[in-house]
Parts: C-alpha cells; sequence; structure tokens
C-alpha cells in the first residue's frame, strides 16, 4: 500500500512539474555529430522511454530512430535529426507541459493561459497557474463565444483561436500631427526629420510620388501606435511586420537580440531593409557573440531570438550570415567582392569597426526574403517559438 502511494506521488510530480533535466543543448544535433550534447539528448530520450542504447555521446542508428520516434509520436517533421523545433518540443515534453489543459492541473502553461484569458476579459483575476473552477468557466465561454466545441478544456485549438482572438484586438492605430512646410523641405527630408516613412506619409496627405509641396503648407504626419500584445515569460510579442514590429524597430533603432535557447545576447542596430529589418552587431564583442550563438560560424541557418526594443519584447527570427557588405570601406559607395558572394554593388555596411562585413537578416511575422520577396518558412517556424505559438 506505501508503495502504491509512493508511485502516486511520483507520478504526480512528474506530470505537475516534468522531468529533472539541465537544459544545455542549443544547437541543432545530427546523424554523425559526436559531443556532450548528444549524450543529453540520449539521456534525456532514456528518460521519456525511447531509447535503451548506451549514452555515449555518439548520434548513432538508434539515437536516430529514437528521435524519429519522438517526432512522430509529436507530430513534427519526421527526420530523425534534433531540428530546432524538435528541441523545442523536447524541452517542453521534459519539463510535464500537458497537450491538453483541464480542471485540476498545475503548470506555467496554465498560468499562460490565464493571462490570454485575462487579457480578453474572460478571466477577471490575476493569473496563477492553477486551472480552477474560473479557468474552466472562462474557457467555456470562450469557447461558446467562438464557435469551438465547448469542454472547458484548452486544447491546441482553443490556443490558436486564443491567439486570433488576441491579433484581432490587440491592433495598430494611427494618430496625427501636423507639420508646416519650410524652405528645402522634400517628402524625402520631412521623412528623414520626422522618422516617418515616405511612403505613409504620401498615403497619410493622398499625394503621389510627384507632388510638389508649398512652403506654408500643413500636412499630417502619421504616427503608427502599436499596443502591446499579452505575452508570457520568457516569450514576446507576436508582431506583424508590416503593420506593426516596422514600427517598433524602424530604421536606425538599436536593440537586444536574446538568443532562445542559449540565452545569449548581444546588441544590434537596424540599418536598412523593407521585407525585413536588415541588421548590424555595434561591436566587434556584440559580433563574437553572434558568431558564438550559432556554432562558432557563419551561417545561413535560422535561429528564435527576442528582441528587445525599448523595453518591449518581440517574437523574431535571425539568420546568421553577413552580407552585401565590406567593413572596410564606406558605406553606400560600390564596391567588388562585398561578403558571401555578393559581388559587385552598393556596400550596406554601415557600422565600422564591429568586425563583420554586411549585414544580417532579422525577421517577424508576414515579413519577407529578399531573394523572391515571399515569406520564409524556417524563419517563420523559428518565431513561432519565441512567440510559444
Amino acid at each position: 500500500m506505501i508503495k502504491k502511494i509512493v508511485s502516486i506521488v511520483v507520478a504526480l510530480m512528474i506530470f505537475s512539474y516534468g522531468f529533472t533535466v539541465n537544459a544545455q543543448i542549443t544547437q541543432p544535433l545530427y546523424y554523425g555529430y559526436s559531443n556532450s550534447s548528444v549524450s543529453e539528448l540520449q539521456s534525456n530520450l532514456k528518460t521519456l522511454g525511447l531509447y535503451n542504447g548506451a549514452v555515449n555521446g555518439v548520434y548513432d542508428y538508434n539515437t536516430y530512430i529514437a528521435v524519429k520516434n519522438f517526432q512522430s509520436k509529436y507530430s513534427l517533421n519526421v527526420t530523425g535529426n534534433l531540428d530546432l523545433t524538435t528541441l523545442n518540443k523536447l524541452n517542453k515534453v521534459l519539463h510535464g507541459e500537458p497537450e491538453i489543459l483541464s480542471y485540476g492541473i498545475t503548470h506555467d502553461r496554465v498560468k499562460e493561459l490565464q493571462t490570454y484569458l485575462y487579457s480578453l476579459g474572460y478571466l477577471t483575476v490575476q493569473p496563477t497557474g492553477f486551472y480552477g473552477s474560473l479557468t474552466t468557466t472562462a474557457v467555456t465561454n470562450f469557447q461558446k463565444n467562438n464557435g469551438l466545441s465547448v469542454t472547458g478544456k484548452a486544447d491546441k485549438t482553443t490556443f490558436e483561436k486564443l491567439f486570433q482572438a488576441i491579433d484581432n484586438k490587440f491592433v495598430p492605430y494611427t494618430t496625427y500631427s501636423n507639420y508646416t512646410v519650410a524652405s528645402g523641405d522634400t517628402l524625402w527630408a520631412i521623412s528623414q526629420k520626422t522618422g516617418v516613412s515616405q511612403n505613409d506619409l504620401i498615403k497619410a496627405n493622398c499625394f503621389t510620388t510627384s507632388t510638389t509641396l508649398q512652403i506654408g503648407q500643413v500636412i499630417k504626419i502619421p504616427k503608427i501606435n502599436v499596443p502591446v500584445k499579452p505575452y508570457f515569460s520568457k516569450y514576446a510579442e507576436y508582431q506583424d511586420w508590416f503593420s506593426a514590429a516596422t514600427y517598433i524597430f524602424p530604421i536606425g533603432t538599436e536593440a537586444t537580440v536574446i538568443d532562445f535557447f542559449s540565452g545569449k545576447n548581444f546588441k544590434v542596430k537596424r540599418t536598412i531593409g523593407s521585407g525585413h529589418a536588415d541588421c548590424e552587431t555595434l561591436t566587434a564583442s556584440d559580433t563574437e557573440i553572434m558568431k558564438e550563438i550559432f556554432g562558432g560560424k557563419w551561417t545561413w541557418a535560422v535561429r528564435p531570438i527576442i528582441l528587445v526594443v525599448n523595453g518591449r519584447r518581440l517574437a523574431a527570427s535571425i539568420s546568421g550570415m553577413p552580407h552585401a557588405g565590406l567593413d572596410a570601406y564606406p558605406a553606400n559607395v560600390n564596391v567588388a567582392n562585398r561578403s558571401d558572394n555578393y559581388g559587385y554593388g552598393p556596400n550596406y555596411d554601415y557600422i565600422k569597426g564591429n568586425n563583420m562585413d554586411g549585414h544580417f537578416d532579422i525577421h517577424f511575422p508576414g515579413s519577407l526574403r529578399h531573394k523572391d520577396w515571399q515569406i520564409d518558412p524556417n524563419h517563420q517556424a523559428m518565431i513561432k517559438i519565441s512567440a510559444n505559438r
């Protein structure tokens, strides 16, 4: 009887708090790798009952099959390699995150759910992390009002609808101020003075690109106001690039990049870019940290990050390849042999002495890549990790 009680208590502890793990894996792992992170992966898979081989640090066939089985079990892309999406799910499982939240559960995921319900007015008390009767009622009412199956339990579909409701409630809005045109002013000059894009000035005033301004003319200066979206704990706001994030992080703005998995951080500045943010590190030390985050080499691989801008945390994704510039030459002049084989063209390197040639890409929800002006699914997958969506 005592053994039975102990077993039940242990099971409840595992369910409530997850397994005891030391989350040291910060890089993708592939078949054939051999290092201490592979040992940790094997140990974690063994804890989950998916691996019965030796914990030897060698990503062998047995490890490959165990990862495939994990990916299949949780409806991930089945490759047998530990990509960052798989690593994120592995961490969640090891920390006991339930797939479905229901009455009686205590977990940070419950507190996250309550954060969203509170922000939408369905819950009137501060989040506690315990799924009690108030949370059950709040979920039930939300499901009723949004055409969902009414269960009082929060599953994947309920969370997706919550995110949709949040996106529909916390939308950017525009306010206006007046500006009197002075001698020498052009739309471009006013754009530089006010920090408002030329396109936004044209749109706000019903101008065209050929509009001639008159001295003394009063024009409207739009300001895009972006409400803070609710997010939980280590995650960040999920803000659309074109309607929101580009205004929070305009050209010329400095910010801090926090790598989602390692927690390492460095300083950046948005220097150019319209489809996404083209950025540069501020110092050589920042460049060194960025390179460490990508495993000590420059690569077009992508990683989830939190971008901290004036105190706001934005969910984003970063690629690890500086390109299209040379640190040794002035910005904007045409140069040959630009970084990453970009050949001859404008030198898109504005911050000098940072030991980086050119700039790198930071993407946000809905942002576009340069090569074909399409949404990049790999970046979007990383953004969802840092927003927990």
